[in-house]
This record gives C-alpha cells, structure tokens and sequence, in this order.
C-alpha cells in the first residue's frame, strides 16, 4: 500500500473546484502538491489557501511543452512526483451536438482528453521505471452516463474512463496504480455556470447551488482510494440506479451472433 505522507503530487487545474480539493485533501494527508492551473492566479489563491507543502504553477495541459516545465518546475522544487493528478477540464454550452461549433468540440477534447494523456506522457515513464507511483484521472458521472446536450463533455469523459481502465492494466506489473474518479454535482465554478452547468432541470440556481457537494470530500475519497489502490472512485451514490439500467440494457442485447455460424475466439479478460 502507498503510503501518502511526504510524497509528491501533481494536480492540474487545482486553482478552484475538485483540483482544489484534491490538492487539500493530499495536503492534509502530509503531501507536497504542485497546484497547476491554465489561470495563474487561481493556482496562487489556493495554494496560498491550502497552505502546507504547495506550491502554484501555471499549466497548459494541451502542450507538452507546458507539461516539460511543470515537470521541471516540480522536480526542483520538491523532487520526483509520485501522485498525477489530472484533473484540469472544460465543457461547453448546454447544446444540441450538430448545434456544438468545430472548435468548440475540439477544445474539449484538447483539454479533457489530450490533456491527460499529456500528463501520463510526461510523468508516467518515471514511475514505471521506479515500479511506483498512482495516476488519479478525474473523469464525471458524465463519464459512465451521458446525457442530452451534454454530449461533447460526456464523450470527453467516456474517454477518460477507457484509458483509465487499459491504463490500469499497463501499469498494474510495474507497481503504479491508476484511480478514476466520477464526480457528480460539486462546487466549483463551472457547475455554478448556468450555461454549463450539469442540471439543467433544476431551474432556481440557489437549489442547484444546495446540492452541490463540497469539493474536499472528494479530494478525500481519492486519498482513500490512493491508499486502497481503488480503480473507481464514486462519489455521488445517488445515481447507482441510472447506471444499473444502462448496463442492464447492454448486457440484454447480448443475443445469438449476428452471423449464424460464427464461432469467435475466446476472450479473456483484460
């Protein structure tokens, strides 16, 4: 089991949100943290918050190049990082998906998707070579149910879910450990925007804002996961039922074989 205390973690977009309570949560748990945000002076506000070992970087998870000297910045400061946190992410307008700009479709997967793999490209080599170290990939409720003009975000976080998965599985014989977090409703200021925030059937803004869990909880229930080397991370129960019916109607469209006589090699598990 990993053990939290001194360690070294990595979360991007932490300057507000779930990355801000991830980063508190680790804090607490004696970690130094590297808080990164594409917004600088969101990073330093909450560090400053925070307290404890951490330090505020600004950071870029679409460029690699962004990536290179969060690393560099990080392994002066603190030395290798043994927890990534990827977290950063964006959404777009509550829309119908043929109604969802180019660029704006591409700028989430950019951030969502690409972003993470940035942050495995940059920072998993290492542990791997040193047969330690977790990757925490925060995915959404999102990520295992989707919903009406939410589309582009849910595909986004579809993604995350899958290569949190397969990674998993690449890393699990070199000792590194992969956790998927899926958040429902939370305090950050993406869920408070009423253009993309994730409920939009609750029209009074003070009801949504009541039922938004608080971002520390969260960073908690990664902490313990971390520790348990957990690959799912729920935070928000309530939706159990939705996701039961979904894997109920795939697993009853599982019939005979499309063509009669096929016989297909059988498939292990991965």
């Amino acid at each position: 089991m990993m053990k939290l205390e001194g360690k070294v973690a990595i979360v991007t977009g932490g300057g507000g949100g779930i990355g801000a309570g991830i980063a508190e949560a680790f804090v607490e748990n004696g970690m130094k943290v590297v808080v990164s945000d594409i917004n600088f002076d969101y990073a330093k506000a909450e560090a400053a918050r925070i307290g404890g070992d951490s330090i505020a970087l600004p950071h870029d998870v679409t460029s690699l190049a962004s990536w290179a000297e969060v690393r560099e910045a990080a392994l002066r400061a603190f030395g290798q990082v043994d927890v990534l946190c990827n977290n950063a992410g964006i959404s777009t307008r509550r829309m119908l998906l043929d109604e969802i700009p180019p660029e704006s479709f591409a700028a989430v997967l950019s951030v969502n998707v690409t972003g993470v793999y940035n942050g495995i490209k940059t920072f998993v080599p290492d542990m791997r070579a040193r047969r330690s170290g977790h990757v925490v990939n925060v995915s959404s409720m999102n990520g295992l149910l989707s919903h009406q003009t939410y589309a582009t975000y849910s595909a986004s976080k579809f993604a995350v879910t899958a290569l949190s998965e397969a990674l998993r599985g690449e890393l699990a014989p070199f000792n590194v450990g992969v956790s998927a977090l899926f958040p429902g409703l939370t305090r950050s200021r993406m869920s408070l925007d009423p253009e993309k925030g994730a409920a939009p059937d609750i029209p009074d803004p003070r009801v949504l804002a009541s039922n938004m869990m608080e971002p520390i909880w969260l960073g908690r229930s990664v902490v313990k996961a971390i520790l348990a080397n957990e690959l799912y991370v729920i935070s928000h129960p309530g939706h159990k039922e939705h996701l039961v019916a979904r894997y109920r109607a795939l697993l009853d469209s599982f019939r005979e074989p499309s063509q009669p006589d096929y016989h297909p090699l059988p498939m292990r598990p991965s």
